[in-house]
């Protein structure tokens, strides 16, 4: 079984649930983080404005647990092969390489961050969000839930439980895709007297679906605007709506861990939640430029020419037309390096008889690239992800994207060729992309439908699934942290031996007194069976 009970006594459980006060535990120190957001409760919520102050950066705990190097998003993405990168931070050399190697559980493995951060993290901000929805509640029970604590700026309950239980969804949502099991933790728990347990990832994905609803019934009952609530953008109640409609199709998704949870998904009801989803791209601004924390790690070291990353052959390379990429794939491991693609998908080369032109998406640099070679020249690419350089430019500053509406096209594609529906609408799907950003012929309904074991390929002969892993693969590079692994690990796609999920962090479990366990490496367990802060010192690779 994948429940172990957990009784939660007071002094053990400021440490062991959540670890939003890890000061607490002597001999911890080194995992201590202070969270401004976090205050002490004896003093929480003093001063009018303290809810609505603490609500509003909860968004931002969100973000950080996905978008950041720290918690997941740089290593899932060279698991997912989406770009490669041979260096140690932050594991990516440890679970990028092949074969493919078990997670290092240990908790005193140094590049044990990913995990660790992700865990404490995504709990320490569900934290915040309980603490707020906990002074809510006493206030609506001594009846002074009008006070200015809890209203300000016009600010009023609903608006704050909706944002509220939108991002404890979103966080116990994260969870439930990165590890196999976790806590559910809402405002009901008492800390000093519950008895919790640790759930299965599908428990906690039906809880975290459980608590967006909640919020879109809240939204959709009221009327009110979040102004710069989430950086940038001024979303009204219906908006949140449309964005909770949008998230949860992504969740019900990427938490499948193989083809046959995925092939399960309702897909009738992700076509009509995608079609009550949102209408525009959700790309929250950065303002604040360079060492903010509202940045995001995919676009800031995705896109630096000279140091961390170039976009993965297989994310690229099935586009090429010279027969590079398979002469790449046939050559043995240690023996690749890098070639030139060939192929009429403009994003990716920028014109047709000379590979060396830039496409519009990803920059041709030609030379193995910065990483050690003894690591593997099979990390080596030609190509490094440029579509969202405004971003590195502009000293990381400009929208960023995360829940496309490319991204949800193909979602609708999917369910579509799953459910039996309109090969013609599928193929204006993939269009949408292949057309006009691609430059190359339009699908058609009446291209072969394939499987979804198709290889990814762009070419006019390739099924509509082909076409459609192509345009997945292309659009959404480097949006949401792990959107690329979570797709893989759903249809099938990882190279085999990798983990597809994560165990409960070493730490946790050697405080709870729960016995390490671990995924991946090629034969072992939860591992893929197919064959396919922020100052310059902290951030070098090594």
């Amino acid at each position: 079984m994948l429940t172990e009970s957990i009784n939660l006594m007071k002094p053990f459980a400021l440490y062991t649930l959540i670890g939003f006060l890890l000061t607490v535990v002597a001999g911890c120190q080194d995992l201590a983080v202070e969270n401004e957001n976090n205050p002490d409760r004896e003093i929480a919520f003093s001063q009018p404005g303290d809810v609505v102050n603490l609500l509003r950066g909860t968004f931002s705990d969100y973000w950080h647990s996905v978008q950041s190097c720290e918690n997941g998003a740089l290593l899932l993405s060279t698991m997912a092969d989406e770009n490669s990168s041979s260096w140690a931070n932050w594991s990516m050399q440890d679970m990028s390489s092949e074969p493919r190697a078990a997670w290092n559980n240990n908790p005193n493995y140094v590049d044990r961050a990913p995990v660790e951060e992700s865990w404490f993290d995504n709990y320490r901000g569900i934290s915040n969000v309980n603490d707020a929805l906990q002074a809510i509640a006493r206030a609506e029970e001594e009846g002074s839930v009008d006070d200015n604590i809890f209203t300000q700026d016009g600010h009023d309950t609903n608006q704050l439980k909706a944002f509220a239980k939108m991002n404890q969804g979103l966080m116990h949502g994260s969870l439930s895709l990165f590890f196999d099991k976790g806590f559910i933790f809402d405002e009901n728990v008492n800390l000093e007297t519950d008895k919790l347990e640790l759930r299965p990832y599908n428990e906690i994905h039906q809880a975290a679906i459980q608590m967006l609803e909640q919020a879109r019934d809240i939204a959709a009952s009221n009327t009110f605007t979040l102004n710069d609530w989430i950086w940038g953008l001024n979303l009204n109640s219906a908006d949140i709506v449309r964005l909770i409609n949008s998230f949860i199709v992504r969740f019900t998704i990427q938490v499948a861990r193989n083809p046959d949870e995925r092939a399960a998904v309702n897909w009738s009801n992700i076509l009509d939640l995608i079609d009550a989803g949102i209408t525009q791209d959700f790309a929250p601004v950065a303002t604040a430029g360079i060492y903010d924390t509202k940045e995001d790690d995919c676009l800031k070291f995705y896109a630096q020419q000279e140091t961390w990353a170039r976009a993965d052959y297989r994310t690229i390379g099935p586009a090429d037309e010279s027969g590079g990429y398979q002469a790449w794939l046939a050559t043995p491991l240690q023996d690749r390096s890098v070639f030139d693609i060939v192929t009429s998908d403009r994003r990716i080369v920028g014109a047709e008889n000379d590979p060396t032109v830039s496409g519009t998406d990803f920059e041709y640099l030609g030379v193995p690239g910065p990483f050690p070679p003894a690591r593997g020249t099979y990390h080596y690419s030609s190509h490094l992800h440029k579509r969202y350089w405004y971003y590195l430019l502009g000293a990381r500053k400009g929208p960023m994207p995360h829940l496309t509406l490319a991204e949800l096209n193909m979602y609708k594609a999917e369910a579509l060729l799953r459910t039996g529906g309109s090969t013609a609408e599928v193929a204006a799907l993939i269009n949408r992309t292949r057309v006009r950003r691609g430059r190359m012929n339009p699908a058609s309904g009446s291209d072969p439908v394939g499987s979804y074991t198709d290889d990814q390929s762009h070419l006019d002969s390739a099924s509509l699934w082909a076409k459609l892993k192509h345009e997945r693969r292309i659009e959404t590079m480097n949006t949401a942290g792990g959107l690329a692994f979570y797709d893989d690990r759903g249809i099938g796609d990882l190279v085999t031996g990798t983990a597809i999920h994560f165990p409960v962090p070493g730490t946790e479990l050697e405080t709870l007194g729960l016995q390490n366990y671990t995924f991946g490496g090629v034969g072992g367990t939860g591992a893929a069976p197919t064959a396919y802060r922020d100052t310059p010192d902290n951030y070098r690779p090594r």
